[in-house]
C-alpha cells in the first residue's frame, strides 16, 4: 500500500493497536482489576468467588476507557450486582464502573512504567517517511495516557498531534464508531478529511474513519490476527507493508 503525498496531507494512526502493542497491557490491567474486584465482592457479600476472565470478544472494548458497556455486560453475565458491590467497595453513591475504570487505568500506568511497551514493527520507519514527505501525523487512543504511551515506545517525537480519552472527556466526545475523536485529530493537523489517511486494526474505527470522510482507511491486520476489521478494503499485515511515495519538490 503506497501513500502519495500529492494527495495525502495528513495521517492518523491508532496508538494502541497500530503504533504500539499496548492492548496487551490494557487487557492485563483490566484482568488484574477484575480479579481484585471478584475477591472483594466475595468477601463483601459472602458469596462464592467467581472468576471474571476477559473473553476475547470483549478484550478490545475493555481496553477502551470510553466504553463502559462492555464491563457492565461482563459483570451482568456473571451475576454480579453493582448495588451490592458499591455498598461495600466504595463511598456512598459510587458508580461501580467508574470505580473499575479508575482502578484499571491506574494499573495500566503501573504496567506501562514497569514493563514498558514496544512499538509495532515498521512504526518508526513509516512515521519518519511520512514526515520526510511533509505529511503531518496524529495518534488516536480510546484510552488515557497516549503521550506517555508513545514516549515509552520511542514514537512521541514523531507525532504532530495526539488525541485520547482525556480529550474525549474534556470535549464530551463519543468514541468509535462515532467519528468525533478522529475529526478532532484532523483539526489538530489542520487537514480536511479527504486529504487524510487513517490506519487502524479495529472495525469500529474503520466505521469511524468512513463516517469522518477520510480519503483512505487502511486496515492493519497484524499477521491475520485483527480485531474484526473487514478485509474488503485496503489491508496490510503490518506497517512494513505501507510505503510513502517520495515527495517531488
Amino acid at each position: 500500500m503506497t501513500i502519495d503525498p500529492g494527495t495525502v496531507a495528513a495521517a492518523v494512526l491508532d496508538a494502541d493497536g497500530v503504533l504500539t502493542d499496548s492492548r496487551v497491557l490494557r487487557a492485563a490491567a483490566w484482568q488484574d482489576t477484575l480479579d481484585s474486584y471478584a475477591a472483594q465482592y466475595a468477601r463483601a457479600t459472602g458469596r462464592p468467588q467467581q472468576a471474571l476472565s476477559v473473553p476475547a470478544e470483549l478484550r478490545t472494548e475493555l481496553t477502551a476507557l470510553l466504553d463502559r458497556d462492555a464491563a457492565a455486560e461482563l459483570l451482568r453475565a456473571h451475576g454480579y450486582r453493582s448495588d451490592l458491590a458499591c455498598r461495600h467497595l466504595g463511598p456512598s453513591g459510587t458508580d461501580l464502573l467508574d470505580l473499575l475504570v479508575g482502578h484499571a487505568d491506574q494499573r495500566f500506568v503501573e504496567l506501562l512504567r514497569t514493563e514498558g511497551v514496544k512499538a509495532r514493527t515498521g512504526a518508526a520507519v513509516l512515521l519518519l517517511d511520512l514526515r520526510a514527505a511533509g505529511i503531518r501525523t496524529a495518534a488516536v487512543s480510546t484510552g488515557r495516557h497516549c503521550a506517555e504511551l508513545l514516549r515509552n515506545a520511542g514514537l512521541a517525537h514523531l507525532m504532530d498531534g495526539m488525541v485520547d480519552a482525556t480529550d474525549a472527556e474534556h470535549h464530551h466526545l463519543a468514541g468509535p464508531p462515532e467519528p468525533a475523536l478522529h475529526q478532532l485529530a484532523l483539526k489538530l493537523l489542520h487537514s480536511t478529511p479527504g486529504r487524510a489517511v487513517l490506519l487502524t486494526d479495529n472495525q469500529e474505527t474503520v466505521t469511524a474513519g468512513h463516517r469522518a470522510g477520510f480519503g483512505s482507511v487502511i486496515t492493519v491486520t497484524r499477521h491475520g490476527v485483527g480485531t474484526g476489521a473487514p478485509r474488503n478494503g485496503p489491508a496490510v499485515q503490518d506497517l512494513e507493508g505501507v510505503f510513502v511515495r517520495p515527495h517531488v519538490r
